[in-house]
């Protein structure tokens, strides 16, 4: 069994895992022998549901459920049994928030309490608001968990408002499907594949209407354990910690030691002082997490030499060079053509 307190780096919840067994069984399917596939147990799932699944597993687990749907589009079933409670007090959060709106903007905030493993932002224009989620580089998310996601949080945006016109198009990365049909009956709208985000387009005048279950004193109280949860979750290293967030920053755009603080609700000096308490420091970090990434680019991806150093945050491409071959002793573009070739082999 591979439940974890804390001691994996990129997790889920165990009881958004749970969600999914109501939706296999629904369909027909045994759903102990598919989790025992992934190496994991309802039992224990359902014992312990503010427990954390790691990742790696979570993504076992969604091509087991696949293999026994046999149906890619499965995700999509999962949104009408996963419920509020699945979310635990962000999902309780999101149903009492004044409007959708609203809770749409609060969940980048406590996303990590649902995964750690993804990035998630608002997009805005004036007819509408985009809500992202971008696996971070290196860490595998199935597809089929995004499919869930995004057929979950039309469902509870159903529960509050009353119906699920607020979603106007639907823009994912996996593949055009053979059969898209799913998809389009699922969201009722436009669904375009092979794009370069996974984001859910929805009417903001719509969003922006008062919510039937609108309850500002229980959202506080809501939010106020969302906050104690994400804290008992994050039992890692400062440096681990810090180092989740430069990954998380390098998504968007260049990394700091200001941002990272205020990830966490500290100081800039608070948090430079717990590094260095563990031996390190920000930039050190910075460094080790851009080795990190590196490497991945450079054998996962087909992005240029000169795209890879643009991702990482280097200004110019041969200060890149210069870095990475103080870090492996070889140039990148040798480093790919080395990793390649021994992959052929």
């Amino acid at each position: 069994m591979n439940l974890m307190q804390g001691t994996a780096k990129y997790t889920t919840i165990a009881a958004w895992a749970s969600a999914v067994a109501r939706a296999l069984r629904a369909s027909g399917v045994d759903p102990e022998s598919v989790y025992e596939d992934a190496g994991l147990s309802l039992t224990e799932i359902e014992r312990a549901p503010d427990s954390r699944i790691p990742i790696e597993n979570m993504t076992l687990f969604w091509e087991a459920v696949e293999s026994a749907t046999q149906s890619p589009a499965f995700g999509l079933a999962v949104g009408r049994y996963a419920y509020p409670m699945h979310f635990r007090s962000l999902g309780l959060l999101m149903m009492t928030s004044e409007t959708l709106a609203r809770a749409f903007e609060r969940l980048p905030d406590y996303y990590a309490l649902v995964s750690n493993s993804a990035s998630i932002k608002l997009q805005r224009t004036p007819q509408l608001i985009g809500f992202t989620i971008t696996p971070l580089n290196g860490i595998e998310i199935s597809e089929m968990a995004i499919d869930a996601f995004f057929a979950t949080l039309m469902h509870h945006g159903e529960l509050m408002i009353g119906h699920s016109n607020f979603i106007k198009t639907v823009e994912l990365i996996r593949e055009s499907p053979k059969d898209e049909s799913p998809w389009q009956t699922c969201f009722n709208c436009p669904v375009s594949f092979e794009q370069q985000v996974n984001c859910l387009w929805m009417d903001r005048s719509m969003l922006e209407k008062a919510t039937m279950m609108a309850d500002p004193k229980l959202a506080m109280k809501n939010e106020h354990a969302v906050r104690q949860y994400l804290e008992k979750m994050q039992a890692l290293s400062w440096h681990e910690k810090t180092s989740q967030a430069v990954h998380a920053m390098l998504v968007d755009g260049e990394p700091c030691l200001v941002k990272a603080a205020q990830i966490y609700n500290l100081s800039e000096r608070t948090l430079s002082r717990y590094l260095k308490s563990e031996g390190t420091n920000f930039r050190t970090i910075l460094q080790e997490k851009r080795k990190e990434l590196a490497h991945y680019y450079l054998i996962n991806s087909e992005l240029s030499i000169t795209q890879v150093a643009d991702k990482l945050g280097y200004t110019s491409l041969s200060n890149f060079t210069r870095v990475f071959h103080l870090w492996y002793g070889l140039s990148p573009s040798l480093y790919r053509l080395q990793s390649h070739s021994s992959a052929n082999l």
